[in-house]
């Protein structure tokens, strides 16, 4: 479906098989040139979708220029090679964003650097197969693509009368960016800051300092200090409280680090121990499996704030109160 947010800028809302049924990308027209913002899934509904709905407006793929894509988890980039191949299209992103595609797309090494990271978490052999062939069926999805220019903190850019700055928002995906238009107020904010829910994070596989949700607030306050009017997501309705959704996201990682302490004690735990003693049995293997993310996250945190303690016993990694 695509709905005009006023002339010559739309919003183009594709279905997805999953929690989060719809993904948003967002067009930019001038003259006979395109500039899309994320591709969406890449399924054979979203692309015919996406074809229809350009062509309701004139246009067809082979008018697209330009990609700009805010990150490289499935559902905001997949579809970025095909259109890539059919249009000619060049394709930007962040440095740091494309390192992690490159990662993705190697996929013995990150296999095995998965069962590594996974393992020392407490997960059984079993459930890490369960996740890696899950990783295999999301790494098929994304169509090959190359990147013909690197995005960087505050550069400016202009399409026709649309003019924007890269505002690196790192936290929810390695390089994850936004795109600030600062005539407008607009903000295209991915999954850096959504309407009705926060964003997930994870942790780096690759390298066991990174802080996800440190790393989060920080960009969180980054953007804090735009003149924000208008926030077009990545899911969901676009919004105006600005402000009050910042606060929002800050209080509920806040409530959600407080819950995670709340079951860490004098007992040795995993954070699979942790994560399964919080959750629901009900859920499924995969929404399992961010539960068990957002439970590392938060770890990490409390274990630099030193609120509790890490331990390595026999290659994992167990957590108790100081």
């Amino acid at each position: 479906m695509i709905s005009e947010i006023e002339k010559n800028f739309y919003c183009i809302t594709l279905r997805m098989p999953y929690r989060l049924r719809h993904v948003n990308a967002y067009l930019f027209a001038h003259d006979q040139e395109l500039a899309l913002f994320d591709t969406g899934l890449n399924s054979p509904q979203a692309y015919e979708t996406l074809i229809k709905d350009l062509s309701g407006i004139g246009f067809g793929v082979k008018n697209i220029r330009y990609i700009y894509l805010t990150h490289v988890h499935t559902d905001h980039c997949s579809m970025a090679g095909l259109l890539q191949k059919e249009s000619g299209a060049k394709i930007q992103l962040s440095r740091a964003a494309f390192e992690e595609y490159q990662h993705f797309r190697e996929v013995e090494p990150a296999v095995k650097q998965l069962r590594k990271f996974y393992a020392r978490q407490g997960m059984s052999p079993h459930l890490i197969d369960l996740i890696i062939a899950e990783y295999e069926d999301i790494r098929g999805i994304i169509t090959e693509f190359n990147a013909d220019y690197f995005l960087c903190e505050n550069d400016y850019y202009e399409f026709g009368n649309w003019k924007f700055i890269i505002v690196d928002t790192p936290g929810h995906a390695a390089g994850h960016i936004c795109f600030f238009f600062p005539e407008k107020g607009f903000l295209l904010s991915g999954d850096h800051i959504l309407p009705y829910i926060a964003p997930i994070l994870s942790p780096d596989i690759f390298d066991d300092d990174f802080r996800p949700l440190a790393t989060y607030l920080d960009s969180l306050s980054a953007i804090e200090k735009l003149p924000v009017s208008t926030v077009y997501p990545g899911h969901g309705n676009s919004f105006v409280d600005f402000q009050e959704r910042l606060t929002d996201i800050r209080e509920r990682h806040q409530k959600r680090k407080r819950a995670v302490l709340d079951f860490v004690n004098s007992q040795p735990k995993t954070a699979y121990d942790i994560s399964h003693e919080m959750i629901s049995p009900s859920l499924s293997d995969f929404d399992k499996f961010l539960a068990l993310n957002e439970t590392i996250t938060y770890l990490k945190e409390l274990k630099a704030e030193g609120t509790l303690k890490e331990d390595n016993i026999n290659n994992i990694l167990v957590y108790t109160r100081v």
